[in-house]
């Protein structure tokens, strides 16, 4: 299965953490993942139906143990609309996104190509295989990576980590379109020097249609965290199909922007970085409009570590998150806010027990101000396949 993020921590297994959580907010949890038919071990985010209803993908489990798409109801009662077979995906990991009409779309690492798949579920889960990418050694974009983008014609844009014809090993990675006809479009091959090397994670467009995202590598190839591979890059990359680095990371600015950007009205872009900071526990940024590099905050360890993308912001500004590891316990993660002023508090660390650990993806946040998401893994006996939580303000 191919990993959603750098970060997965497998390390933290050995630790059995069953404390409680102490912070006062009001955490709860939605449903804990037994590993069986309602899947296990979710990657993705959430996302939130008109009514309420939770909806995401689980890398695992399932009744051929290769995941599903779940929904938990307001009465906190799981159902599985979709569980994969190969034959449809396998392993998804990423946030899906809603159409008007209530349908799904999101991305699975696997499939009957061998490199992947699109797919689009009802809520009732009638499912439709949109494109299964295709494995091998050509040019041909494969592996896709990170949520869809949705445009308002039904076109679907996105990035693949591999693929290409960058020279590295089976590809660099690519930006595509897939049209309404089900054709694959290739936008922009990534060559894995200075315009970077494995994009990652989903795409934002601004109102001309401009795309905004990220690589992890490529870009400065002396950067020290990451040696020969490079940090990373923020790229545009314009209806022309002209690509422009908006920032190359250099590590003590940051090093492997992760996934998910956020543009405000302003047209600025916010995110994080894996590394970089405080003892390398990563930060959060912003480019301005006019193209400003500032950073945000630097996480020490205790507030976090290994920020996610997939910010979401109030109306007033404000920005909350994930880390994935981090917090009280220096191990399992946390849930912050950042203000407009730069400062951070965290909302909640988890502490590995029933709580979960290890958050692999941003938030989502209903209009009352509550948020949603995942934990990866638990450290309990006979629970340790991760849950979807809620925490209201």
């Amino acid at each position: 299965m191919q990993a959603k993020k750098l970060f997965y921590t497998t390390m933290i297994g050995m630790f059995l953490a069953v404390l409680p959580a102490t912070q006062a907010q009001s955490f709860s949890v939605l449903h804990e993942f037994a590993g069986g038919s309602d899947g296990a071990f979710p990657v993705g985010g959430v996302t939130l139906d008109a009514k309420g209803n939770v909806y995401g993908t689980t890398s695992d489990g399932g009744s051929f143990s290769v995941g599903v798409v779940f929904k938990v109801n307001k009465g906190n009662n799981e159902t599985v609309p979709l569980a994969f077979d190969e034959s449809n995906g396998a392993f998804p990991g990423s946030t899906m996104i809603e159409d008007q009409a209530g349908n799904f779309y999101g991305t699975a690492d696997e499939g009957p190509g061998g490199a992947g798949v699109i797919f689009k579920v009802s809520p009732q889960g009638k499912e439709k295989l949109l494109y299964a990418f295709q494995g091998g050694t050509g040019n041909n974009a494969r592996v896709p990576s990170g949520s869809p983008l949705l445009d308002k014609s039904g076109d679907i844009y996105g990035t693949t980590i591999k693929g290409g014809k960058g020279s590295c090993l089976f590809g660099c990675g690519a930006v595509y379109r897939l049209d309404t006809a089900g054709k694959l479009h290739v936008l922009y091959t990534f060559s894995g020097g200075r315009d970077g090397n494995e994009p990652y994670g989903p795409l934002v467009q601004d109102a001309a249609g401009n795309l905004y995202g990220v690589a992890l590598y490529g870009g400065d190839l002396s950067c020290p965290e990451f040696p020969q591979q490079g940090c990373g890059v923020v790229f545009e990359l314009a209806k022309s199909g002209k690509l422009t680095v908006l920032h190359t990371f250099k590590g003590p600015d940051g090093a492997s922007p992760q996934p998910g950007l956020l543009m405000d009205h302003a047209g600025n872009l916010y995110g994080a970085a894996g590394y970089g900071g405080h003892a390398e526990n990563g930060l959060l940024f912003k480019i301005s409009s006019t193209g400003k590099y500032t950073i945000l905050h630097k996480f020490n360890g205790t507030d976090g570590s290994t920020p996610n993308g997939e910010l979401v912001a109030d109306s007033t500004g404000n920005l909350y998150g994930t880390a994935q590891t981090g917090g009280s316990d220096m191990l399992y993660g946390t849930i912050f806010e950042m203000t407009t002023t730069g400062h951070l508090d965290v909302l909640y660390s988890f502490a590995g027990g029933q709580d979960g650990a290890n958050p692999f993806s941003g938030v989502a946040r209903d209009a009352a101000g509550n948020l949603y998401g995942t934990a990866y893994q638990n450290f309990q006996f006979f629970q340790r396949d991760g849950d979807v939580w809620e925490l209201k303000p």
